[in-house]
């Protein structure tokens, strides 16, 4: 199994490279409901992007949920892992960033949505051809770590706003019953 570290260091390497994202897994976890998009077996759901300028557009990304990207090159993603239970948020939040060797931590500390405890943290991470800003934000709640990953250029102040907000309409729910079999 492909480590927490490793899945965004390659999702980071394809960036830096400006190597196209590849195609994902066809089986989609997620449904959506009311403009959410709800994870099918785990019951946690999170909304769609709000519209910005330029506009999200949605992607397909390894190892994750769901992704988007928009023109100017910000691109955002979730990813989780569930079914075990996990350490505290800053654990599995700096887990992300194993394997990133150009990186200078710019902020981080504890968040939080409803019950559910989280960590964030911003970081300058290399990039050859241009400096590259990210933006991480750990959430743990029922056995699931949910990670929304924002990773910007020139963009990162005009994307983040929107990103906080994307991450902030996190809920978990009772898993629908036929999870529980």
């Amino acid at each position: 199994m492909v480590g927490r570290g490793q899945r965004i260091v390659g999702s980071l390497v394809g960036v830096l490279a400006g190597v196209g994202f590849a195609v994902g897994c066809a089986s989609d976890p997620l449904s959506i409901s009311n403009g959410r998009l709800v994870h099918r077996k785990y019951g946690f759901s999170f909304a769609q992007p709000a519209s910005a300028s330029p506009p999200w557009q949605r992607v397909e990304v390894d190892d994750t949920l769901a992704a988007w990207e928009r023109t100017g090159g910000a691109r955002i993603s979730v990813q989780s892992e569930c079914g075990r239970h996990p350490p505290i948020p800053q654990v599995q939040a700096r887990s992300l960033l194993i394997g990133v060797e150009k990186k200078e931590l710019r902020q981080s500390g504890p968040v939080a949505v409803g019950p559910w405890p989280g960590w964030s943290q911003v970081l300058d991470v290399g990039g050859e051809t241009r400096d590259l800003h990210l933006k991480t934000v750990t959430l743990v709640a029922e056995g699931c770590t949910v990670d929304f990953l924002l990773l910007a250029g020139d963009d990162f102040d005009a994307a983040e706003p929107g990103f906080d907000s994307w991450w902030q309409s996190f809920e978990m729910a009772e898993p629908p019953p036929e999870a529980a079999s």
